[in-house]
């Protein structure tokens, strides 16, 4: 769980994205060549200060250039001033070995400090809390070269990706049938889901009664 604590039968979304750690440069020194078949990465930070193992469990994409659309889990990383290199150890052996042209994204994991879904989302729906779920207490960095000066401690749960759950309703959902996404006016229930603006995350597996719970299909 993330810094606030859940309740039950509520929609949960992952961390809020980084973007500031979206598409950065690498380099390929004789250290760190980024062969394939090999487990590191080295890469240059933007301007926003990296946390050590802030994506650690998470995942490395080549979002551009030579060996784009490869997806690998981290297993650490060292933190980093901005503009400033860090290694990136993978779980995962790199496929195609990268250059210098090849654009790096890190992304969370997407079950690691989730939090309640907002009104207006901030990453995609994970799924639903099956029971109350403490806070989690936050580490703290370096604001500058983003080691650890305090452990934090994490409170871990259950969350029903796929099935049938007891979730939050909003005003907009009457019937059973109806397609479910995140609701825009109360934070961490479904409403209707519509094509264009709130995608579908479940479908209503009763008639549902808004601020009420009620039965849906994840």
């Amino acid at each position: 769980n993330g810094a606030v604590a859940l309740a039950a039968g509520v929609l949960v979304q992952s961390e809020a994205e980084v973007t500031a750690h979206q598409k950065l440069a690498m380099t390929v020194p004789a250290a760190y060549p980024a062969t394939a078949g090999l487990f590191q990465v080295l890469v240059t930070n933007g301007a926003t200060v990296l946390n050590v193992n802030k994506f650690q469990g998470g995942y490395l994409q080549v979002a551009s250039g030579t060996g784009i659309g490869q997806f690998l889990k981290i297993a650490s990383h060292q933190p980093a001033a901005a503009s400033a290199t860090f290694v990136v150890t993978l779980e995962d052996a790199i496929i195609t070995t990268l250059d210098a042209t090849s654009k790096i994204t890190l992304m969370q994991n997407p079950y690691k400090n989730v939090i309640i879904n907002p009104t207006t989302a901030t990453a995609g729906p994970v799924g639903v809390s099956l029971y109350p779920l403490a806070a989690s207490t936050a580490p703290t960095y370096d604001g500058t070269a983003g080691t650890l000066t305090t452990a934090g401690v994490a409170q871990y749960g259950l969350i029903t990706c796929h099935g049938h759950a007891s979730c939050l309703i909003d005003s907009t959902v009457t019937n059973v049938g109806y397609p479910l996404g995140r609701s825009a006016a109360t934070a961490g229930a479904l409403g209707v889901a519509t094509l264009t603006t709130v995608g579908q995350v479940g479908i209503a597996a009763q008639t549902l009664t808004s601020a009420n719970n009620g039965l849906v299909e994840i």
